[in-house]
């Protein structure tokens, strides 16, 4: 079979139906409420706000054009949390964050991921969780939760999900992927923090993330950031450029670009002498197995002595995870808007973004017998790698202002194509005819939703109210397809030389290795449509009180229906005093490519098998249809501005999610004596390992978010602002899927206590966020302090010590948190229209812990934890120019 290496076509357009939520993109920007400041000082923003009067907008651009600062007027209007009119952040009955461009901006990061982990307390963006493909799609937490519990939103419409199954390293998640929209094109970004499937459907479990575009008709900006961390490597480069330009009398056709590249960064630790690369030579000068396991931990033989090529082999091969992995991406947006009269619009918007990445796998060294010598001479390290092109396009009309009736009819498709790669690999079975670089397969998601949205106001019995009711249909597809023969077939070929010169290398041995392809038996082509219908009630039965329900029914063509509701409410017990609080119920539905998954993985000595979760295979071991999560959620706050230039907000909040789905404990015969011939009995080989995804857990999540903002403003020393934020949260497994009895008899835990720990503790305990703003005249500087509480670690040495801190212990509790990191920025405007900036992320270099030594492998001297939010990258510093116009 012919290889696919950089053959397969960009993927095509489509001209189709579907995305959701009505939109409020704008009355004319009200008051800026202190609740609004609140919200934009937790954001960092830059520059002044508007100021407390009718014309707003006017008065700060005019105070910014004499003091040469740059301002920013962000309305306090809300898309997000409710079906009814848009809110200011000071009346919402649920609590949302709002971040403007210059807030996002002044992050410094490198995309929107990365920007919502340095601003946002109770989200985590865990660097790698594993190996492989899954890791060159992240995915973040909200409020300790998989990243697809979280709804993504572009102006109210749902953003379909990635085409990668185990984003981030989440085994069952698939979220949608933030990193592929340019940031150029956003005017704030919203973060409800509450439960809200009641509202928007399917993920909303731990709240919703909402981008709102930018809508300009003139002027643009372009704007470069070049870095690279301390260390000199790493260099990253981002380049943007937004322009707006009318269309039709009061029409908008605002396009932005984006171009983001990152060197990979790698801190991985010197290679011990002591562990060998080349086979050691005897007394005859011939090449001799090492004592020790080949693969692991090859060391010298008594009375035998290295080879001469270990004095000057390099040492620092990558051997670990310890840093961050290199990508290109390039991202286009077009949000177009025109007015028909008679108060209807049309409006429409497209992204598309094209993505290569690159991550490392352990380096195999030159004895293993899986390396052909003939062509690695000195070992290889392979390195995975995706090509990705991701498509979106919205359409819609609305109107309705004359009728009483507001009415909103849009429609779209998302699309995400991705091309699996291993390079720098080898397919050992296959000798010398064996490719270097092989293509794995292809995955593609595309999603078609239609929605259908009403609202009005109303007088039930004196009361104002306003009603909401609408629909969505939505149909997704999910493909994957096989990868080149050579990335999971067995050519038969065996060891070609050394010291096992004919051996024959079993089925543990076939593909590509690090990465194996996806065989003909692992092809999906898998599909499902949904209908839904909601309906929502808001009520002011006081003028300081506020009531919002909703309801929605959902039907799905693989399990069934279900119905979800939430209650939330806001009342002012006195002038700038208030209680909020809500309850709702979530689900999330099982990823489409969860339901068809089959795939399989290739270690050294046997094969894993993942299985259909409906195969009659895994039926017989125990598997079953896989049920949606669900969800309750309560939460309950206070908002309160006791001093003119002080507010506060604290909320509380439970999350308990029933059935959350993830992968079955692998078992095998190594592992599970006796599992042997359960394996046989699914007709796979009798070494081999299986799985398959299940229901596997209950949890509860608890915790608590609090925000603190204030300004001084001195005679001629500048502005000074200030904000506080944290986040607590603990999850607990509160039950555990049944084993079934096949398992049961040979002692295999359906989900294992380590799989549960991930659950548990992948996220931190606490985390706060302190923000100080200094600006005057054309200079402002902003620092950033982030502290991270506890990140809990387990894991389970190789061999038990008997010395030490950890003597005895099978399961060794580590934390890699309590960390502080300094952000800093200084920018100076050159002049009204040109801004520069230096910024330091980390700016004193802090690391995580490393690893306690008896979690060490053989090949390391001592390894960073790579999985937190912290990586052993250190320090990063940059410079910035951007130029309005």
């Amino acid at each position: 079979m012919t290889s696919r290496l950089s053959r397969r076509p960009v993927g095509r357009a489509f001209s189709t139906p579907p995305l959701h939520a009505p939109t409020a993109r704008g009355p004319a920007r009200p008051r800026l409420s202190h609740f609004a400041r609140a919200a934009l000082l937790l954001a960092g923003g830059e520059a002044a706000f508007a100021q407390d009067s009718a014309d707003a907008g006017s008065s700060t651009a005019a105070t910014a054009a004499a003091s040469g600062t740059a301002a920013i007027v962000v309305p306090s209007v809300l898309v997000t949390g409710a079906r009814a009119e848009p809110r200011t952040v000071q009346s919402s009955p649920t609590p949302v964050d709002v971040f403007s461009a210059d807030a996002i901006d002044g992050a410094a990061r490198a995309g929107l991921l990365e920007t919502l982990n340095s601003l946002v307390p109770s989200f985590n963006l865990p660097n790698w969780v594993g190996f492989g493909n899954s890791t060159l799609v992240r995915g973040g937490q909200l409020r300790g939760l998989n990243p697809d519990h979280t709804l993504v939103l572009i102006n109210g419409k749902r953003r379909h999900s990635t085409a990668l199954l185990g984003a981030g390293g989440f085994t069952a998640s698939a979220p949608a992927d933030l990193s592929l929209i340019p940031t150029g094109a956003i005017e704030r970004i919203e973060v409800l923090r509450d439960g809200a499937s009641a509202l928007y459907g399917s993920d909303a479990i731990a709240g919703v993330i909402n981008i709102i575009t930018r809508q300009d008709r003139e002027g643009g900006s372009v704007q470069a950031r070049v870095g690279e961390y301390y260390e000199g490597d790493g260099l990253t480069q981002q380049y943007q450029g937004h322009l707006g330009l009318p269309l039709g009398k009061d029409g908008h056709l605002s396009l932005a670009a984006q171009y983001d590249k990152q060197r990979p960064v790698f801190r991985d630790s010197p290679v011990p002498s002591t562990f060998l690369f080349y086979f050691p030579r005897n007394a005859a000068g011939q090449p001799i197995l090492p004592s020790g396991s080949l693969a692991s931990n090859p060391t010298l033989p008594a009375g035998a002595t290295p080879d001469p090529r270990e004095a000057t082999r390099n040492s620092n091969q990558v051997f670990g995870l310890g840093g961050l992995q290199g990508f290109e991406l390039g991202s286009l947006s077009a949000d177009a808007g025109l007015d028909l009269g008679a108060g209807i619009e049309v409006y429409g918007l497209a992204t598309y973004a094209h993505r290569k990445a690159r991550a490392p796998q352990y380096f195999r060294h030159p004895s293993r017998d899986e390396v052909v010598r003939a062509l690695y001479p000195d070992g290889f390290t392979p390195f995975s790698g995706i090509t990705e092109n991701d498509l979106s396009a919205t359409a819609g009309v609305r109107g309705g202002e004359a009728t009483g009736w507001r009415w909103d009819v849009s429609a779209g498709v998302g699309r995400d194509d991705i091309d699996t790669y291993i390079y720098n690999s080898v397919s050992p079975t296959y000798g010398l005819a064996s490719q270097r670089d092989f293509f794995l397969g292809n995955q593609t998601y595309t999603a078609y939703t239609a929605n259908g949205d009403l609202r009005r106001t109303l007088d039930i019995g004196g009361l104002a109210s306003e009603l909401s009711l609408g629909t969505e249909l939505r149909q997704e597809r999910f493909k994957r397809g096989v990868g080149d023969e050579q990335s999971w077939g067995h050519g038969g070929q065996p060891v070609l030389d050394g010291p096992n010169a004919g051996k024959a290398l079993g089925n543990g041995f076939s593909g590509s290795q690090a990465d194996t392809g996806n065989r003909p038996e692992d092809v999906i082509n898998a599909k499902r449509h949904s209908e839904a219908v909601y309906l929502g009630l808001s009520l002011k039965p006081l003028r300081d009180w506020v009531v919002d329900t909703a309801v929605r029914r959902e039907k799905f063509s693989d399990f069934g229906s279900t119905t979800t509701g939430r209650l939330a409410t806001r009342f002012e017990i006195a002038s700038g005093f208030a209680l909020r609080g809500s309850v709702s119920s979530g689900f999330h539905a099982p990823p489409l490519a969860a339901q068809s998954q089959r795939a399989t993985d290739i270690a050294n000595d046997y094969a894993n098998h993942q299985l259909r979760v409906s195969s009659p295979e895994a039926i017989a071991l125990g598997a079953k249809p896989l049920k949606p999560e669900k969800s309750d959620n309560l939460s309950l706050g206070v908002v309160a501005s006791p001093l003119q230039d002080l507010n506060v907000a604290v909320d509380v909040y439970q999350i308990k999610v029933k059935n959350r789905i993830a992968t079955s404990t692998s078992f095998r015969e190594a592992l599970y004596p006796g599992t042997g011939a359960l394996v046989q009995a699914a007709g796979l080989g009798f070494a081999d390992g299986i799985n398959y995804f299940i229901n596997a857990a209950d949890t509860r999540t608890r915790g608590i978010d609090v925000t603190l903002d204030g300004a001084f403003k001195g005679n001629g020393w500048g502005r000074l602002r200030w904000s506080a934020a944290l986040n607590y949260n603990e999850t607990v497994v509160s039950r555990v899927a049944d084993t079934p009895a096949v398992l049961q008899a040979y002692n295999v835990p359906v989900f294992s206590v380590a799989q549960q720990n991930t659950l548990k503790y992948l996220a931190p305990r606490d985390k706060e966020i302190f923000t100080l703003n200094w600006s005057r005249n054309d200079w402002s500087v902003q620092t950033r302090l982030t502290h991270y509480g506890t990140i809990k670690r387990v894991g389970s040495p190789a061999t038990i010590p008997t010395t030490g801190p950890w003597a005895g212990q099978r399961e060794i509790v580590y934390d890699v948190g309590n960390l502080w990191t300094t952000d800093l920025e200084i920018a100076w405007k050159v002049t009204p229209r040109v801004r520069l900036a230096l910024t330091a992320n980390n700016l004193f270099d802090r690391k995580p812990a490393t690893l306690p030594d008896p979690l060490l492998n053989k090949f390391q001297s001592y390894a960073y934890v790579n999985n937190g939010p912290i990586t052993g990258a250190g320090g990063f510093y940059a410079v910035s120019a951007r130029v309005d116009f």
